[in-house]
């Protein structure tokens, strides 16, 4: 028997996790005033000051393989910060200079 409160399937799951993901994301500026409390007003680090993508965005944006978006910040290619979990959050700011350079090197 399972206990109360587990998922039992797969995408119940999902469903529970994707809305308690969306529950847990803050403002733009509720997280701009923590970040002025954690860092003394506009003194946050750039890899954490604005906007911060997932790994899945990036590929997306730059129409490759997750895998691909990993190596390239393993490598030093794009900058990534990591969250104690593990997972790798891109600069939108870096991600959007990456994006104007690739598609003036097309040009």
């Amino acid at each position: 028997m399972i206990p109360a409160g587990l998922v039992r399937h797969r995408s119940e799951w999902q469903h529970c996790h994707s809305v308690g993901q969306a529950g847990a994301e803050l403002s733009d500026s509720s997280r701009q005033a923590l970040l002025d409390a954690l860092f003394g007003g506009g003194g946050a680090p750039a890899a954490v000051d604005g906007r911060l993508l997932r790994t899945r965005e990036v590929a997306s944006l730059f129409q490759v393989s997750e895998r691909a978006v990993t190596d390239w910040a393993r490598k030093g290619r794009i900058p990534s910060v990591r969250t104690p979990g593990g997972h790798r959050r891109y600069p939108a700011e870096a991600v959007r200079s990456l994006l104007v350079r690739a598609g003036e090197d097309q040009s």
